[in-house]
């Protein structure tokens, strides 16, 4: 089994989905994880795909996207993930919900992100918004073992108060099945 991922982004339109998962449907491969999204008016595509056709490249892979990335305007990148690192076993900790909103100004994501970076904390998923009345950033994140909300609680009152925001942070309650 091949693992790639495929990125697109390109202006919003209709049919850039359809047109994407054709040639991947016609050519065999299976969407195993997607994420898609328009930000502002450009699309975004993030695409984890799989096929059991052992000699297809990444150059090939790419070069079957030329009809949909010229008919719809499409920057389409492709790239095949290592099956030792597709099969890497993933620890997760202790998943928060994020919430930050205030005023937009330049930095707010980089200094939310490095204080996490800095403690060791994955952000799984994160997005902004901004409306002409506030900035609001949302992100999942993952812990890692040993660190709990009560040890970065410090910083982010810091972060606050430097950026004149408000930050929320949730533990994420999971039921086991």
């Amino acid at each position: 089994m091949k693992h790639f991922v495929i990125t697109a982004v390109g202006e919003d339109r209709p049919g850039i989905v359809a047109g994407l998962t054709e040639v991947l449907y016609k050519k065999g491969f299976n969407i195993e994880d997607s994420a898609m999204t328009r930000l502002n008016n450009e699309f975004a595509v993030m695409l984890i795909v799989a096929t059991e056709e052992e000699n297809i490249t990444e150059q090939e892979l790419k070069e079957s996207f030329r009809n949909v990335a010229q008919e719809k305007n499409l920057f389409i990148n492709v790239r095949q993930i290592p099956e030792d690192v597709f099969n890497q076993e993933h620890k997760s900790g202790q998943i928060y919900s994020l919430v930050v909103y205030g005023a937009d100004k330049p930095g707010i994501v980089y200094s939310v992100a490095k204080l996490l970076a800095d403690r060791g904390i994955n952000i799984t998923d994160l997005r902004t918004e901004k409306t002409p009345e506030i900035y609001v950033l949302i992100a999942q994140l993952e812990f890692p073992e040993g660190l709990s909300e009560e040890d970065i609680q410090p910083e982010i009152e810091r972060l606050k108060g430097e950026l004149n925001i408000d930050i929320n942070l949730e533990k994420v309650e999971t039921v086991e099945m």
